[in-house]
């Protein structure tokens, strides 16, 4: 069943990133793509400078195209990780083919484990349920040194992003009958700090930091919680 559901989510991800697109979706791409680029990558590297050193080897489990990562791929040892390949095709030209690259589901990460310092991602875990979350959260874990943190960027349902999407998808769909779906379902946007703290601690995190506010533009919650060492 795990591995009828990986290709389903590899396929689905797959179209996500090769799709014909409408003008809405275009012009949604465009907008999306600056902002990771000129907002969210200098949120991200300000959270990763801030919990690890020079040279240490992280996994950027859910890395997508790859945008928020020019900067990072200079001072850290990346694998880049995603279950889609037309995701990491686009990563790897985004990065100038400087990361590590690995095609898998961050349900199974096909490495030993104690591998890696950190692990990182943006915009990943609200697209699956709680117990699917804890089940990667503890994947994370099994992965991860000692010492091992976690960093992410995880969308409230009060984020700015979030509150503009729905607007849009109504507009679209409701009002103009369009059937226009600019991304992959969202089920398990954050509700507050506490939901956040039972889900880490369940899988062995204890959350160290949660951070809203102006620095991303009110857009997610980061997220930064350390393997226990229960």
């Amino acid at each position: 069943m795990t591995e009828i559901k990986n290709d389903m989510q590899e396929k689905e991800w797959d179209k996500y990133w090769t799709k014909k697109k409408t003008t809405s979706q275009t012009i949604y791409r465009y907008i999306a793509s600056f902002y990771r680029q000129f907002i969210i990558k200098r949120a991200l590297n300000h959270f990763i400078n801030l919990e690890f050193k020079k040279d240490s080897v992280l996994l950027h489990a859910g890395s997508g195209s790859g945008q928020v990562d020019s900067d990072l791929i200079k001072k850290y040892d990346i694998t880049a990780l995603d279950i889609s390949k037309e995701a990491l095709k686009l990563y790897k030209i985004n990065t100038f083919d400087k990361a590590k690259i690995m095609q898998a589901s961050i349900f199974t990460i096909p490495v030993k484990s104690s591998v890696f310092d950190g692990i990182y991602n943006l915009g990943v875990h609200e697209h699956f349920t709680g117990s699917e979350n804890e089940k990667i959260f503890k994947e994370f874990s099994r992965v991860l040194n000692a010492n091992g943190k976690i960093v992410l960027f995880w969308p409230p349902k009060f984020g700015l992003s979030v509150m503009f999407l729905n607007t849009l998808h109504f507009i679209l769909n409701d009002i103009l009958k369009r059937k226009i779906k600019l991304h992959p379902d969202e089920i398990s946007l954050i509700e507050s700090k506490r939901q956040v703290e039972n889900v880490l601690k369940d899988a062995g995190f204890n959350v160290i930091r949660f951070y809203f506010g102006p620095r991303d533009l009110f857009t997610y919650c980061i997220i930064v919680a350390k393997k226990s060492t229960k």
